[in-house]
């Protein structure tokens, strides 16, 4: 892993979150915050805490330790979807200056119980792109099961539909 696949890895990841957003919008408000399992319980709560997650990698990175376990604007699918702008436009800042090298780094943060971890950056880079596409699955789930039509978000899409790798 080098910085330009994580810099493809995130591209990714931004096309993806916007292709399930895009997909939630169809949804009435009462499907969108309707509890019908998976994780988090609803369509409206997995976006959150994709959200949430990514923001508080992000601080992470960052060496910031933050103790907020949600995001108090991602309470629609409007402030969900500016959750993820804000985020992503820190986040496109932070990876654009990345270096081969600083994958290595090694950052120790506290998580909510106050427990300490440290892992590499790269290693920790690669786990939120994992992490999304994991609820982002749930959340297609829940999509079809609230009678909405899925949207495929494979990585190898994102390239048929004619993204390059970064560089």
């Amino acid at each position: 892993m080098n910085a330009n696949d994580v810099r493809t890895l995130h591209a990714y990841n931004s096309w993806a979150n916007r292709r399930v957003l895009d997909a939630c919008r169809t949804l009435d408000s009462a499907a969108f915050t309707r509890i019908v399992g998976g994780s988090f319980g609803s369509v409206k709560d997995t976006l959150a805490h994709i959200a949430w997650a990514e923001w508080i990698w992000l601080e992470r990175w960052n060496h910031r330790s933050p103790k907020q376990a949600t995001l108090s604007d991602a309470q629609t699918l409007d402030g969900i979807a500016r959750a993820f702008d804000e985020t992503e436009k820190r986040r496109q800042s932070f990876i654009a200056g990345l270096t081969d090298d600083r994958l290595q780094e090694r950052i120790a943060y506290e998580n909510l119980k106050g427990e300490r971890w440290e892992y590499s950056l790269g290693h920790m880079l690669q786990h939120v792109v994992n992490h999304s596409t994991y609820h982002r699955g749930q959340i297609i789930t829940l999509l079809r099961q609230l009678g909405a039509a899925g949207v495929s978000t494979d990585f190898l899409l994102y390239f048929d539909e004619g993204h390059q790798p970064q560089q």
